[in-house]
């Protein structure tokens, strides 16, 4: 007889409380569309930029709303130098690879979607060691500024397969490196499955960054470590060697070409706020994250890198 009155004002409860809900509409202002830039220049390599707009975060988000949002009218220059305009449907097939590389949508559908981007032609425009590259992007009324340093080239001291645990077929690639006596040194790695190779999988028509390729040495300066890295994959891939338990692993019979760049600690800094912000994307417990832009007046990143290569056969 006891229980009554409380089960009782449990249901009173319920009911008031239902009876007091309220709607609450909450008109979300749209921010001011910002310019983002997304450039790159590399040792023997031009700069290539790419200029977009940012989007509100109800708006659409098909692939041609991303299109959309790249800016086809800007100037821009690299020390001085303008930047010739290019856009993928005038490209050949053996350079859409390029575009894939930085913006993260297929060559195939890169080339219908007629993507503009700003590549250096001039001879003097090509990257090289030990030499700073001031950005300059003029586009809807705002200049935007940057300056990115290609370091010298650091190679690793060796790199090799190595299976993971107990499995047969899969592994990662490990590298021995050396870092400077001077610290803030950074660096960034990209792989690129290349063929023939003995299981028949899938080649990758471009390098592609392996998760958490991004790392400084603020933990190891002037010492010689182990890292291990994951296979880099294209954004969004369905492929079944992209997918399920074998995703980002080798595996043995791959060819694949090993891309170790050195960099700067600000574009360590950006992509690794990047692949933070990545991580948590959909999480309600997630902190917030913003990117940390080099870019003056404007968001993205101007990067420079000094690479060298390894093509690796995954054996054991």
């Amino acid at each position: 007889m006891k229980r009554k009155p409380a089960i009782l004002l449990v249901l009173l409860l319920a009911i008031f409380s239902q009876a007091c809900e309220k709607v609450i509409e909450i008109d979300v202002p749209a921010g001011e569309p910002k310019l983002v830039i997304e450039g790159r220049v590399e040792n023997g390599q031009p700069p290539v930029v790419f200029v977009t707009t940012t989007r509100g975060f109800f708006e659409p988000t098909s692939l041609q709303d991303y299109a959309d949002s790249f800016v086809d009218d800007a100037e821009v220059t690299v020390n001085g130098i303008e930047l010739a305009r290019i856009c993928s449907d005038e490209l050949p097939d053996d350079l859409l690879p390029i575009f894939e590389e930085s913006t993260g949508i297929p060559a195939d559908q890169a080339a219908e979607l007629g993507i503009c981007g700003y590549v250096g032609l001039n001879p003097n425009l090509i990257g090289e060691e030990n030499t700073t590259y001031r950005l300059e992007v003029r586009a809807r009324d705002q200049v935007l500024t940057s300056a990115a340093h290609i370091p010298n080239v650091l190679s690793p001291d060796s790199v090799w397969f190595r299976l993971w645990a107990d499995s047969p077929n899969f592994g990662y690639v490990f590298a021995n490196l050396t870092d400077p006596d001077t610290s803030g040194n950074a660096y960034r790695v990209f792989t690129r499955r290349i063929g023939p190779n003995m299981n028949d999988n899938p080649v990758d028509p471009t390098f592609y960054p392996s998760l958490g390729a991004s790392f400084a040495d603020d933990f190891f300066n002037d010492q010689t470590i182990e890292v291990v890295f994951l296979r880099g994959q294209p954004p969004n891939s369905s492929r079944p060697v992209d997918t399920g338990e074998s995703a980002r692993f080798f595996e043995t019979g791959d060819r694949f070409v090993f891309k170790f760049c050195s960099t700067t600690y600000p574009v360590y800094d950006f992509f690794n706020t990047y692949e933070a912000q990545q991580g948590s994307t959909g999480s309600p417990f997630a902190a917030p994250n913003n990117l940390n832009t080099n870019i003056n007046g404007g968001l993205g990143i101007w990067a420079a890198y000094s690479c060298t290569t390894d093509t690796i056969t995954a054996v054991p």
